[in-house]
């Protein structure tokens, strides 16, 4: 990772919370299971979806689980499934809002 590359600066921006850097994208996550206001991660556009992923569960201190459901708010698609795209072409043509909601497998409507 060379981190003066900014498509690869990383998924959160720890070492300046609260700041997006330039040119990074954000995504808003909603927890669906705990409710309240949504949190946000933000990548590089160069950034693989999949990355993104990785940070949805950092934040949440979750490992990853295939029951859960992660998706984009606006199509209801499966986010997991554009892992190696990259965040501004998932952003240009799937899910362009970069609003996602978070379902844990033993949660939400349907269970």
């Amino acid at each position: 990772m060379n981190a003066s590359d900014p498509s690869e600066a990383g998924a959160a921006s720890s070492a300046n919370p609260g700041k997006t850097p330039p040119g990074h994208l954000v995504v808003q996550v909603y927890d669906e299971d705990a409710g309240g206001p949504p949190f946000t991660i933000d990548g590089g556009p160069g950034e693989k979806v999949a990355k993104m992923v990785e940070a949805v569960y950092a934040k949440l201190k979750r490992d990853p689980n295939p029951e859960d459901r992660l998706t984009c708010l606006a199509t209801g698609e499966d986010v997991r499934q554009y892992g190696d795209l990259h965040l501004r072409e998932y952003a240009s043509g799937r899910c362009s809002d970069l609003v996602w909601t978070f379902v844990r497998d033993t949660g939400g409507a349907g269970e």
